[in-house]
């Protein structure tokens, strides 16, 4: 058993396949299937049943995924370690961060701390929130920032700022004022998992919620607004910095988003990213 074994014994659970984790492997099926059938010969068990087009896991493969997780896991810790040996002030850091972290302080804040400590190089992913918390569960990156709600279990959280939901669209489609009544006949664009919450600040405001338009994206909400297509709910940051797009505030009951900075409270960080982490504290 080694290292590279339980690293495509994990990637074929995660991509629930042989072939998907073949190809997120970028090497070919067969020895891949050879490297698992060595793993289950060592072992002495099945590890995972194979099916057409997803594999199954035994309790022995469930029990060896845990531990493979763990030892993983350890294996990168103990090479962070090594690397950081000294001062520990140099090295990679992979943060995972939703598009519109960039904007504002965040980037200002990223400058910052690349001037002070300048060998530090930077890997950058980016995705939606719960795309990101996955690539911290799944330790492909070392923090990420975030936008809450998320369940915050197995984290340990830095709240950042908090912003607004604004209504942003073409300055024709816009309102002429302020304030949630206004958008009560206004074809509405929408961000799938802020469905819930705005339904809410609708009803309580006694108002009827029918959004012209729901999207996977944020980013996506924005561009349909530019389009025409009707007013965008997003927080203030996605279409402050757009010329093209106008803003009405709803009010002091408004839905509000806050970005967060979020480590995994059960493994091991270098040094850098501890002062990295400690910087954003708020």
């Amino acid at each position: 058993m080694d290292l590279k074994q339980l690293s495509y014994f994990t990637a074929i659970v995660n991509e629930g396949s042989i072939s998907a984790a073949a190809k997120k492997l970028h090497i070919s099926q067969p020895p891949l299937s050879h490297q698992m059938k060595l793993l289950e010969n060592e072992l002495g068990v099945t590890l995972f049943e194979r099916g057409l087009r997803s594999i199954t896991l035994t309790d022995a493969g469930k029990l060896m995924y845990t531990r493979a997780k763990t030892m993983l896991d350890m294996a990168s810790a103990t090479k962070m370690e090594i690397d950081n040996l000294g001062s520990g002030l140099s090295g990679t850091l992979r943060i995972g961060m939703i598009s519109s972290a960039a904007i504002g302080n965040i980037a200002s804040k990223l400058m910052d701390f690349s001037k002070v400590y300048p060998d530090v190089r930077y890997q950058i992913y980016e995705g939606n929130t719960l795309e990101m918390l996955e690539a911290l569960k799944m330790n492909q990156v070392d923090l990420a920032l975030v936008r809450a709600p998320f369940s915050e279990d197995g984290f340990v959280c830095h709240k950042y700022q908090e912003e607004a939901f604004v209504a942003a669209g073409l300055p024709e489609l816009l309102p002429e004022e302020d304030g949630l009544k206004a958008l009560e006949n206004v074809p509405l664009i929408l961000y799938r998992r802020w469905e819930s919450a705005l339904h809410q600040m609708f009803e309580d405001a006694g108002m009827a919620f029918r959004p012209t338009c729901i999207v996977d994206n944020a980013w996506t909400c924005v561009q349909m607004a530019r389009a025409g297509m009707g007013i965008a709910l997003v927080p203030k940051s996605y279409a402050a910095d757009n010329p093209d797009l106008g803003i009405r505030y709803l009010g002091e009951h408004t839905v509000k988003s806050q970005l967060m900075l979020v480590k995994r409270d059960d493994r091991y960080i270098s040094n850098i990213t501890k002062l990295f982490f400690e910087q954003f504290e708020v």
